[in-house]
Order: C-alpha cells, then sequence, then structure tokens
C-alpha cells in the first residue's frame, strides 16, 4: 500500500529539485531569494517556503508563469533562521506583483487535503520539468 508520507516526501524532494534548478544560472548558482547571496542550487541552497510547509493548500505552491508561487530558492541560513518571511513577502510582491503574497497568505489558510492520486500526480509533474532542465 501506498503511504501518504512516503508519497508527500518524494513530492516534496521533486519540488525542491525543479525549484532550485530552475533558478540557477548555467554555472549552477542561484541567488537566494531573501538575502541575494550566490550559492550552489545543489549543496548550499533549500527550497524555502514563505507560508509554512504545515499548511497544505500551498505546500507544493509553484506556478510563477501565474504568479502564484509559495517556494523559491533560499540559502540555508536564510531558510533555517524563520525562512525571513517578512523578507520572502516583499519579495514576492516585488517579483511576481503586488497583493501576491496576501494571496499566497489568504490561499494558505484554507483547508486542502490532497489524495495520494493527487500528490503522485503532483510528483511527476514537478520530475519531468526537472528532467527537462538543461
Amino acid at each position: 500500500m501506498v503511504k501518504r508520507s512516503t508519497e508527500k516526501k518524494k513530492l516534496d524532494d521533486a519540488l525542491s529539485k525543479y525549484v532550485r534548478k530552475s533558478n540557477a544560472d548555467e554555472n549552477g548558482f542561484i541567488s537566494c531569494f531573501t538575502c541575494g547571496k550566490k550559492k550552489n542550487w545543489l549543496y548550499e541552497t533549500d527550497c524555502g517556503h514563505f507560508q509554512s510547509r504545515g499548511k497544505m493548500s500551498t505546500r507544493f505552491l509553484y506556478e510563477p508563469e501565474h504568479g502564484m508561487v509559495n517556494v523559491m530558492p533560499q540559502c540555508k541560513r536564510c531558510n533555517m533562521t524563520g525562512g525571513e518571511q517578512y523578507i520572502f513577502s516583499k519579495r514576492l510582491d516585488e517579483v511576481f506583483g503586488k497583493g501576491t503574497a496576501q494571496k499566497v497568505e489568504i490561499m494558505s489558510n484554507q483547508t486542502r487535503k490532497f489524495s495520494i492520486h493527487e500528490i503522485v500526480e503532483m510528483r511527476k509533474h514537478f520530475t519531468k520539468k526537472f528532467n527537462e532542465l538543461r
């Protein structure tokens, strides 16, 4: 039997790898979304969340093409010091348009339970997108 916790972990990993690598330059470095320091996408960064991972409705929200993002690459220092939530919110509004942080925050407070099938499909989606990166 497929366990929800196992599938969520696999999805977290797929999303993290895609978000970090898709934001890396040709040399494999990203700028931390909150402090701006350049770090290697694979070894020195995390997939930071604006709203806590515990809020399932936005835990996997990464649709930059629609301006709806709850996750961005962060250096380990920023992510481990509370995620720099205030700075994260300001950057979301700068990059994706004024009011983005508020929309994501409102969405995060909605109750959402993904089915195992939905979780597996999201994992497949982010894995495919990761594999399409150069």
